[in-house]
C-alpha cells in the first residue's frame, strides 16, 4: 500500500495540513501515517524545576493519548467528505531526535510523500514547524515533503508552478513530479526568476541545454522566464497571477533562495505562503 507520513505536533495548523493529505490520500488510493517526535529531555528533581519542565513537554503517556485524539478527528473528517475511498489511518508516536527518529522510520518504511504544516503552533514544545525543523525535514526526507500553510490548503490540482535553475536534479524531480501527479490532469509551468534582469553566457548556456532535455518530455511543460529583484516574492506573484494550486522547486532551489534571506526572512516567506509547497529534497526516491 502507498504511505502518505503527516507530520503533527498537535496543533491547528497540523490538523489543517493533515487534512490536505486525506485529500491526497484519496486520490492516491494511500494509507495515512499520523506521525510525531517529542525530544527526549531529563526530569530532574523537583527542587530543581523537573516537575515543571515534565507538565511542559508530553511524555509517552500524554503524546500517544494525544496522536490519539488527532488521529480520531482525522478520520472523523474523512468520513464527512463522503470520498468513494476512505484511506486507512495508522499512527507513531517516537522521542528523541526528529533527524534520527524520521531516518529510521523512513528506512524502514519508505512512503511517497511527507505532508507538514509550515507555522510554528502554539503548544508547549515547538519542535517540529519552526523553520529550522522544516530545513532538518528536508534534510533527512527521501520523498518529496509538502508544506501547507495555515491559511490554504489542498483540494484540488489542475496547476502547478515549478522554479528552475536549471539544474540537472531540476529534470529529476519534475519526472518524479509527473510521476508522483500522474492520476492528475496537470499543467505545469516551469519558471525561472532572472535577478535584476541579468543572465550571464553561462546561464543562457544552462538554460538552452536544460530546455532542449525538457522538450524530450513525453508530456510537455511550458517555460516561462520572469525577472524581478525579490525571487520569492515574484514566485508568489507568478503563481498567484497563473492560480496555480502548488509552488514546487528542489532542495538545491530551495536552499539558493534561503542563502538570498536572512533565516528570519526564511521564516517569514514560509508563514505567509499562500499556497502548499513541495519540495524535493536532495535524497528523493523514485
Amino acid at each position: 500500500m502507498k504511505m502518505i507520513l503527516v507530520l503533527t505536533d498537535f496543533s491547528r495548523n497540523s490538523a489543517h495540513a493533515a487534512r490536505s493529505a486525506a485529500w491526497l490520500a484519496e486520490k492516491f488510493h494511500a494509507g495515512l501515517l499520523l506521525w510525531n517526535c517529542s525530544p527526549k529531555i531529563p526530569i530532574m528533581p523537583g527542587y530543581l524545576g523537573g516537575a515543571a519542565v515534565a507538565e511542559a513537554v508530553a511524555g509517552t503517556g500524554e503524546g500517544e493519548g494525544l496522536l490519539d485524539v488527532a488521529v480520531r478527528q482525522l478520520d472523523d473528517y474523512i468520513s464527512s467528505t463522503g470520498g468513494t475511498y476512505k484511506p486507512r489511518l495508522f499512527t507513531c508516536y517516537k522521542e528523541g531526535s526528529l533527524e534520527r527518529e524520521l531516518a529510521l522510520q523512513l528506512d524502514e518504511h519508505p512512503v511517497e510523500l511527507i505532508v507538514m504544516g509550515s507555522a510554528a503552533s502554539s503548544c508547549s514544545v515547538e519542535h517540529v514547524f519552526s523553520g529550522s525543523d522544516t530545513f532538518k525535514v528536508l534534510e533527512t526526507a527521501t520523498c518529496p515533503v509538502l508544506v501547507v500553510p495555515p491559511r490554504a490548503g489542498l483540494d484540488q490540482l489542475e496547476k502547478i508552478v515549478f522554479a528552475t535553475d536549471f539544474e540537472p536534479q531540476d529534470l529529476n524531480a519534475l519526472r518524479h513530479l509527473q510521476e508522483l501527479f500522474s492520476m492528475f490532469d496537470l499543467d505545469i509551468e516551469l519558471v525561472h526568476v532572472t535577478l535584476n534582469g541579468d543572465k550571464d553566457d553561462s546561464t543562457i548556456a544552462k538554460e538552452k541545454q536544460f530546455l532542449t532535455q525538457l522538450s524530450g518530455f513525453d508530456k510537455p511543460i511550458n517555460y516561462k522566464e520572469i525577472r524581478g529583484k525579490d525571487v520569492t516574492g515574484r514566485l508568489n506573484r507568478i503563481s498567484k497571477q497563473t492560480g496555480a494550486d502548488l509552488l514546487s522547486m528542489t532542495h538545491h532551489q530551495y536552499s539558493v533562495f534561503k542563502r538570498l534571506l536572512t533565516y528570519s526572512q526564511a521564516k517569514k516567506e514560509l508563514a505567509h505562503q499562500k499556497i502548499p509547497l513541495l519540495l524535493f529534497p536532495f535524497n528523493a526516491k523514485r
